[in-house]
């Protein structure tokens, strides 16, 4: 994200005459209107210019908006800065990226059969999506890149109420990963599909709504609030956030974990996908209990569970303790575990955990999944999705294969009959 210097904390007084949602509501209006002051004066804008996404001609030239173009152009001569393609309008107001211009040069992957089947009933162009909780909903990052490149994005945990998240602090760096305690911090079903499906829709990739909740009934709210979003092709049931009290209850249990997906697929004709957890006892089990219940696809896996201390506090660095660990410190543990369920299950299966490239992303393919998702490594390059595409359009050309769905599964043993 661009740089932003640090914000004077406002502290925002709760009207106790509303309900929380709307003193929610409220706050996170004041904090776009201060977002958009400071997006102004980022890119040497009015803010009726940075709200319209539109230049005002008739405006004069400032000293600083003549340094930054300078700063901008020197950097992309340098080969320091990776600007937009031509013919990608950025629709700033709605967070949308689209091609204007048929003849606009063409992506690496764009003659590379790079399609999959992320789910039953869901065929990606390509095998690369986002992973939830690191991806916003999608709207942020396309201000920053052609979302419509990815495969798939997947949204923010989504709950049936507002959630104001966990405590701080909810963020702690490790070696070769972070620990996060964010608590799925979101609106809530309804507020999300209104605020987001219309940008959705204008973004040019399909949205998996990640789901999440204390009882059966909170994840069939949730997509029966959701349904008929614009945009949305899937839900991915979350059933394994170490992060939240309860959170892991649903994925660590096969007989609970197969209710959730029976209930949830009876609520909707679109591809359900649920989120395993490293924490389980048997993880092939709860694998092989969604597939009977009717799972449409497994994501394997969710974070581990992990925890830091402050030695000089001697109290943990998270605000509850403990938290999700993600990030390249868990790769080996997620292809492992997909290898496993590989092995278990007919279904599809999402690689997750610590995909920073388009080699990692094939240790996945190679184990038996069929597509991945790339989380923590957006924090540091944005762009990394998209190289990972590249990256995997570049391996399917190199090795004259005829797609890359000619990798998926490669390194299971081979099957007597």
């Amino acid at each position: 994200m661009p740089w932003r210097r640090p914000r004077k904390k406002v502290e925002r007084p709760i009207d106790v005459s509303k309900s929380i949602e709307e003193s929610l509501e409220e706050a996170a209006d004041g904090e776009a209107d201060e977002d958009l002051v400071e997006l102004a004066e980022l890119d040497d804008a009015t803010v009726a210019e940075a709200a319209s996404g539109e230049p005002d001609d008739d405006r004069a030239p400032t000293e600083l908006g003549d340094k930054l173009r300078g700063v901008l152009a020197d950097a992309e001569r340098e080969g320091l800065l990776r600007s937009a393609p031509r013919g990608i309008a950025m629709t700033r107001e709605r967070g949308a990226a689209r091609s204007e211009d048929p003849h606009a040069p063409r992506y690496p992957e764009g003659d590379v059969d790079l399609a999959v089947e992320a789910a039953r009933g869901l065929r990606l162009k390509n095998p690369v999506m986002t992973a939830s909780g690191t991806f916003g909903q999608g709207v942020e990052y396309a201000e920053l890149i052609d979302v419509s490149r990815l495969g798939a994005i997947v949204n923010k945990g989504t709950t049936p109420a507002a959630r104001p998240g966990n405590p701080q602090y909810r963020i702690a760096e490790t070696p070769s990963g972070i620990l996060n305690s964010i608590g799925l911090e979101n609106p809530g079903a309804t507020e999300v599909a209104r605020k987001y499906g219309k940008a959705w829709a204008e973004l040019g990739v399909a949205v998996i709504v990640n789901v999440a909740g204390y009882s059966v009934d909170d994840y069939v709210y949730v997509v029966h609030e959701m349904t008929g979003t614009p945009g949305v092709v899937a839900y991915e049931i979350n059933v394994s956030c170490p992060n939240v009290k309860g959170g892991m209850l649903f994925g660590c249990d096969p007989d609970l974990a197969a209710e959730v997906t029976r209930a949830v697929k009876a609520e909707t004709d679109l591809p359900v996908i649920v989120k395993l957890t490293p924490n389980a006892p048997d993880v092939v089990a709860v694998a092989r209990a969604c597939e009977e219940a009717g799972a449409d696809a497994l994501t394997a896996i969710n974070t581990v569970l992990g925890m830091r201390i402050d030695t000089r506090k001697r109290r943990p660095i998270l605000g509850t303790g403990s938290g999700g660990l993600s990030g390249p410190a868990i790769r080996p543990i997620a292809v492992h575990i997909t290898y496993q369920v590989a092995q278990a299950v007919s279904i599809p299966i999402i690689g997750a955990g610590g995909v920073t490239n388009a080699q990692d992303a094939l240790e996945f393919l190679m184990a038996g999944a069929s597509s991945v998702q790339v989380g923590t490594a957006t924090f540091a390059d944005p762009l990394a999705p998209l190289k990972v595409i590249e990256g995997l359009a570049a391996y399917v050309k190199d090795q004259g294969l005829g797609s890359i769905r000619d990798v998926i599964g490669a390194a299971l043993p081979v099957r007597e009959d």
